[in-house]
């Protein structure tokens, strides 16, 4: 009895000129305004002036991933209507910004942790395990980027999003202070793939 197999291939953007001509398709948009308001205010811890409440919904266009980041990292005073001026940012730079802040908050072996993961194009745990007992980072450097939901050690590793392992990079100086070995620096950045 043979199985019927189901194949989906998403992209970010449409194209002009698809690759997958005649296959059909379905376009996906972001979350209606009600429901994008909800997703907000789901994540909120405290009261949100509206001017900037408005201008998140804005910004993030619908897009779940937005609306969870945008306001992390955000102070009391920036979600009261607060003085901060408006970022010029596009959103995925936002966004990556948000990641940037949480990865650097993390403990310097957590961030070697994600580094290393960030440079491993195919998300081998073996590999980056062994990798990271040879620079003498065991396991449990792992559990604050769990707990911070920035990536997932599974029978891959795999990054919340390609954002993160953006983040992750951009992270790290060119000279880690502890052991004077060279690291990516900012002008590199490593394929969204995971």
């Amino acid at each position: 009895m043979a199985e019927s197999v189901g194949l989906v291939f998403a992209v970010p953007e449409p194209e002009e000129g698809r690759a997958f001509e005649g296959i059909p398709e379905l376009i996906g948009g972001g979350l209606n305004e009600r429901d994008a308001r909800s997703l907000l205010n789901s994540v909120m811890p405290g009261p949100i002036d509206e001017r900037v409440r408005s201008r998140i919904l804005a910004e993030a266009r619908g897009n779940p991933l937005a609306l969870l980041e945008l306001p992390r990292g955000s102070t009391v005073a920036d979600m009261a209507g607060g003085f901060a001026p408006p970022d010029a940012q596009p959103l995925a730079s936002q966004i990556e910004q948000s990641f940037l802040a949480r990865v650097q908050a993390l403990p310097a072996a957590t961030q070697r942790v994600l580094l290393i993961a960030a440079a491993e194009p195919l998300g081998d745990v073996t590999l980056l395990r062994r990798a990271a007992e040879r620079l003498g980072i065991g396991t449990e450097a792992e559990s604050p980027a769990l707990a911070a939901e920035l990536i997932e050690f599974g029978t891959r590793v795999r990054f919340r999003h390609p954002l993160v392992r953006s983040a992750s990079y951009r992270a790290a100086t060119l000279t880690d202070p502890e052991r004077g070995t060279p690291r990516p620096g900012r002008g590199h950045r490593p394929g969204l793939g995971s």
